[in-house]
């Protein structure tokens, strides 16, 4: 039986320990979903302002080219994920084709798909492709990371022996101090060892080569493994100066990039190693799949951005198995509840710094009802 969209639900939340400046997304969210005329349900994020994306997917149609993304769903058949992704595209042309309609587009793309391999009983990874991997190396996002040696040691010692064995830190306001910065990441260095992965996230903290510039000896000798966002994407001259400068991997697209043609302009100027696509943000797991076909051939890797949910992570883990090389998979040390406690059914990260790729149905996740009811309209 082919199954039905019947209702699409949008929900904002927000964490009560949210500031009123906090950056982390995870203390805020958007979770999307979908319903089938089967009884069964998709869901989805955003890593995006909830009320924004509420009212995208909320709002009634404007005219036939600025349909709201619901009214667009409801009624259709899930039975493409891919076609429904493409009608979402093709009908919100009067508003949207890229930026925050995308991220809207790109939650119910998630919750779509989740509701297409529930409906045929399969695991999420089963409807995607072949799968290539059980389990994916995980690694640790570290924001903020703290400014002095000693409380760097037990931010991070946790970590440690909760078995990762890659960590990612962030330019922090600190970095205005060179000598502080040497004196804080060789440190980082020296507690975590010479086989441990380290990743800097510059997001968008420095416009200009020569803002970062300095720093590139430094980052060499202490062996990190990728620089990621390291100007705005409409900067593309600097990129390609900083991937003539230096020999550590440069990743793109995390911050700003929403789909393919967007990443069109980079590979023709090879100014990127590593493709980061948010999934929340880039148009789902069927943009994803396109991004991977158009990447294919170049050597060009790809590791999605996963700064909130499990929603997000397992969607990361079942896409990253269908591909042929294994990519890690980003965890977001954040405290929030909504991060941690929004959806269950992941598995734990090994004493080897994997984590296993869900087998039961769809994402494998169950949403906290509770949680939800607590922090629901608080946006």
């Amino acid at each position: 039986m082919t199954v039905t969209i019947e209702k699409v639900e949008a929900i904002s939340l927000r964490d009560p320990q949210a500031g009123d400046h906090r950056f982390e997304g995870s203390y805020q969210n958007v979770v999307v979903v979908v319903h089938g005329n089967n009884g069964e349900i998709g869901i989805g994020e955003s890593d995006a302002p909830p009320s924004v994306i509420k009212a995208i997917i909320d709002m009634p149609d404007y005219n036939s080219l600025a349909g709201g993304l619901g009214h667009i769903l409801t009624g259709q058949k899930v039975d493409d994920p891919g076609r429904l992704a493409q009608d979402m595209y093709d009908r919100t042309q009067w508003f949207g084709r890229n930026g925050v309609v995308i991220h809207a587009m790109s939650a119910l793309d998630i919750a779509i798909w989740d509701l297409f391999a529930r409906s045929q009983g399969k695991p999420l990874h089963g409807v995607l492709g072949v799968k290539h991997h059980d389990r994916l190396p995980v690694y640790a996002t570290i924001y903020p990371l703290e400014d002095d040696v000693d409380k760097i040691t037990a931010q991070v010692t946790p970590l440690l022996g909760a078995g990762f064995r890659h960590l990612k830190v962030c330019v922090e306001p600190w970095w205005q101090d060179r000598a502080l910065v040497a004196r804080n990441l060789t440190h980082l260095r020296h507690i975590v060892g010479p086989d441990l992965g380290l990743m800097l996230d510059v997001a968008l903290e420095f416009r200009k080569f020569e803002e970062l510039s300095p720093f590139l000896p430094l980052l060499e000798d202490l062996g990190f493994s990728w620089i990621e966002a390291p100007f705005p994407l409409d900067n593309l001259t600097d990129h390609i100066k900083l991937k003539a400068a230096t020999h550590i991997p440069i990743g793109v697209g995390d911050l700003g990039m929403t789909t393919c043609k967007e990443f069109v302009p980079y590979l023709a100027a090879r100014a990127f190693d590593i493709a980061q696509p948010d999934l929340t943000m880039f148009g789902g797991l069927s943009e994803a799949r396109n991004l991977a076909s158009m990447l294919a051939q170049t050597g060009r890797r790809i590791i999605p951005h996963a700064y909130n949910t499990d929603i997000t992570i397992a969607a990361n883990l079942h896409f990253l198995a269908t591909l042929p090389e294994a990519g890690l998979i980003e965890f977001s040390t954040s405290n929030s509840r909504l991060r941690r406690k929004l959806a269950h059914g992941l598995g734990g990260i090994d004493s080897d710094g994997m984590i296993a790729v869900p087998d039961t149905l769809g994402l494998g996740l169950t949403l906290n009802q509770r949680l939800i009811e607590e922090t629901r309209g608080r946006v």
